[in-house]
């Protein structure tokens, strides 16, 4: 599928692969601090290992907690990653690197089909 995810989460067609696109798109909001954008593209409950494990129950919990969530070695691992060379497995994709990384999955169908976080590791 050929896709754009564009503001607000609307898709237009282009000639960018939806996988590095999500991954753009998810690089510029942990680049503008976009809590909201962040927020909105979980799939909430939310799988979350660091110093604890937790998990983040819905969208209030992570903009809550996102200082927390979203610490600056993560935000930097997920930001290097080269969004044309993204590990995937059948459990989505793995952008960042090893220890500090976010999975996203493909979720919905059709017009409603877009990448959300399902997982967020950030072991120190």
């Amino acid at each position: 599928m050929l896709v754009a995810i564009l503001a607000g989460g609307a898709r237009a067609q282009t000639d960018v692969p939806a996988k590095p696109a999500a991954v753009r798109e998810l690089q510029r909001a942990l680049r503008e601090h976009d809590r909201a954008w962040l927020a909105d593209h979980v799939s909430y409950p939310l799988r979350y290992h660091g110093r604890t494990i937790a998990v983040i129950r819905n969208r209030n919990d992570f903009l809550r907690n996102y200082d927390a969530i979203v610490s600056d070695r993560l935000r930097s691992a997920v930001l290097m990653q080269d969004p044309e060379r993204v590990f995937e497995n059948w459990q989505g994709l793995m952008v960042g690197d090893g220890p500090r990384n976010m999975w996203l999955r493909e979720t919905g169908e059709g017009e409603a089909a877009r990448y959300e976080i399902v997982t967020i590791n950030d072991v120190r």
